[in-house]
């Protein structure tokens, strides 16, 4: 990843945390889950899915390779160790995963991943 790629996905990334950090429970009300959070973050022009892991593993050269379905696309592509944790974790558990990128759900693109109850 070039260098002005990774200054534009730390600034995406505070202002990520700075929404996150200013959710109550009482945000969700009535709608469906994390929907208070979603509207926040398409207002910022970031993208979130909601969807499964495939697969995750790693290749003979180190690289985490995670297979991420939502419920009309695959997306398949090497993502950094500390989002490969968390969908590893999901893939073991059966449980969803939340990830929020910039632009479509791919290695490079992460900001932040949730493993969902």
């Amino acid at each position: 990843m070039n260098d002005v790629m990774s200054v534009q996905l730390a600034s995406l990334q505070k202002q990520v945390d700075a929404k996150f950090e200013n959710v109550k429970v009482t945000d969700f009300g009535d709608g469906p889950k994390f929907q208070h959070i979603a509207n926040t973050i398409d207002a910022m022009a970031i993208d979130s899915y909601i969807g499964t892991v495939a697969f995750a593993g790693q290749n003979s050269t180190g690289a985490y390779q995670v297979q991420f379905n939502t419920s009309t696309t695959g997306y398949s592509s090497s993502w950094p160790q500390w989002a490969f944790d968390q969908a590893k974790s999901a893939l073991l558990s059966g449980k969803q995963l939340w990830v929020i990128a910039n632009g479509s759900p791919f290695g490079s693109n992460l900001l932040t991943v949730l493993i969902l109850a």
